[in-house]
């Protein structure tokens, strides 16, 4: 989902960053009370902070996510401005 907030050589797959997609990612880490997610404080920490509209650190989480998935291709390099953010969400939303 970072990937409509964050400067990266490349992207792969997209995913629009909502209110309902995050409480939904934080009540499926939650609710599963055998702690199947590795990582699921990380997962957590992050999305709380989203939920409150904090991205400051989106490019950090981004990259959090990426080495626990082994990622070689797309770190983030920095946070798009405001304006570079609508021009990927209306690229590949609208």
């Amino acid at each position: 989902m970072s990937h409509q907030k964050v400067e990266a050589s490349q992207k792969w797959g997209k995913m629009l960053i909502t209110d309902e997609r995050i409480e939904r990612l934080i009540e499926v880490i939650k609710d599963n009370s055998e702690n199947d997610f590795n990582h699921s404080n990380l997962y957590l920490t992050i999305l709380e902070r989203w939920k409150q509209g904090d991205f400051s650190k989106v490019d950090e989480d981004h990259n959090d996510i990426w080495r626990l998935q082994g990622g070689t291709i797309g770190k983030a390099t920095g946070i798009l401005s405001n304006q570079e953010e609508q021009e990927f969400i209306n690229t590949h939303f609208d």
